[in-house]
């Protein structure tokens, strides 16, 4: 491998273009033009459906340019969050060191006004890798194994649960050298696809604050059928809230405009650490449902739904009601036509106050593209 870059965004190349890539690529064209505005000194806040806003940033005084994304939980007010070269190189460092890997390349399907979508690009530049640009659905088709070879892919479990459903899909994911999963666990499920068809796993948490994540399970130990989101990474920490369970970080690769690195974050996330210093997403504040006064914790529904026979996917949400305050509302892609099973099996297996309150048979879950809630 060359020697490996620095990230300035003021002298960002295209080798990390890879030659195969289609030049009339949405998002090639779009991180084009984005580097563009960096080289010029101009700070980018980045919104969906590829709109940009700009700001210049005077060379004279210092500053670096940024580039800004928008972050916020599912029910909450969402927020901008500002991370610069120093930061995201902090990020990208961490992971090849935890890796020992001395280049990555990356097959990138997620939306580039995420930061799980540019980080896969600045990972590239730093290493000297490459980037492909695909719909992750492209996976679903006979593709040359030229196109994957030394390729990590960065994925959300529903994509993931969408291309172990295809032949070709398997086959395709087995090629990569390592597959990222974040933005919602895995569910128990698919994990055990994922064993069986001894496809390289690489469960992950983190979030925009942070440049990314914060944690990484290796594929063996993931093999070995460890579950949760492995351990910390050399340049973070965690702490448990011994309050409420709460999760908290802190990170050098921290979004300059709400903390530095020496602050420690709040996350809304529950969690704990088991002994061999492994750790465990165990739910979410934003997403947890007050209903009739219960606290209902979607993430065990979910959980227990999809041990089931009959249920492919499921999804549990809160949505506002008069007689419960917050009625508990699911969608589940069934595996039959026989949506009284899967009462029969949640009666039996969840406490009275955490049956959905209203079932919905659904062809596809309502999720956006990093596999969050749309609704």
């Amino acid at each position: 491998m060359e020697e490996a870059l620095k990230i300035n965004f003021r002298d960002l190349n295209t080798r990390w273009i890879h030659k195969k890539n289609d030049p009339n690529n949405k998002n090639l064209l779009l991180v084009k033009k984005l580097f563009q505005s960096l080289q010029k000194g101009e700070s980018l806040w980045l919104e969906a459906d590829r709109k940009i806003y700009k700001k210049e940033v005077s060379q004279d005084s210092g500053t670096k340019p940024s580039l800004f994304f928008r972050s916020g939980g599912t029910s909450g007010a969402k927020k901008w969050v500002e991370h610069n070269e120093n930061s995201i190189e902090v990020a990208v460092k961490s992971l090849l060191s935890t890796l020992n890997e001395e280049e990555i390349s990356s097959w990138c399907c997620l939306p580039l006004n995420h930061v799980g979508g540019m980080m896969q690009i600045f990972r590239a530049i730093y290493s000297g890798g490459q980037v492909l640009f695909y719909d992750y659905r492209k996976l679903l088709e006979e593709i040359p194994y030229s196109l994957i070879e030394n390729q990590w892919l960065s994925l959300v479990p529903t994509q993931l649960h969408n291309l172990l459903g295809n032949q070709h899909g398997c086959k395709n994911l087995r090629r990569f050298r390592g597959i990222f999963i974040g933005g919602a666990a895995i569910p128990e499920n698919i994990a055990v696809k994922c064993r069986n068809q001894n496809i390289p796993i690489f469960p992950t948490y983190g979030m925009s604050e942070t440049a990314g994540m914060v944690t990484i399970l290796t594929a063996d130990s993931f093999h070995e059928g460890q579950q949760g989101v492995g351990k910390v990474l050399p340049h973070a920490q965690l702490e448990i809230d011994s309050s409420d369970k709460r999760i908290s970080v802190k990170s050098g690769s921290m979004c300059l405009n709400l903390l530095n690195n020496n602050d420690w974050l709040k996350t809304p996330d529950y969690g704990q650490r088991d002994k061999g210093g492994n750790w465990f997403i165990s739910g979410r504040l934003d997403r947890f449902i007050i209903s009739g006064g219960e606290k209902v914790n979607p993430f065990i529904i979910e959980k227990v739904l999809s041990q089931n026979e009959f249920v492919d996917e499921c999804l549990v949400i809160g949505v506002d009601d008069q007689r419960w305050g917050q009625k508990t509302v699911c969608y589940i892609t069934p595996k039959n036509n026989n949506p009284q099973k899967i009462l029969d099996y949640a009666r039996k297996n969840l406490e009275p106050h955490m049956i959905p309150k209203e079932w919905n048979m659904v062809k596809q879950l309502p999720l956006n593209s990093m596999g969050k809630p749309s609704i």
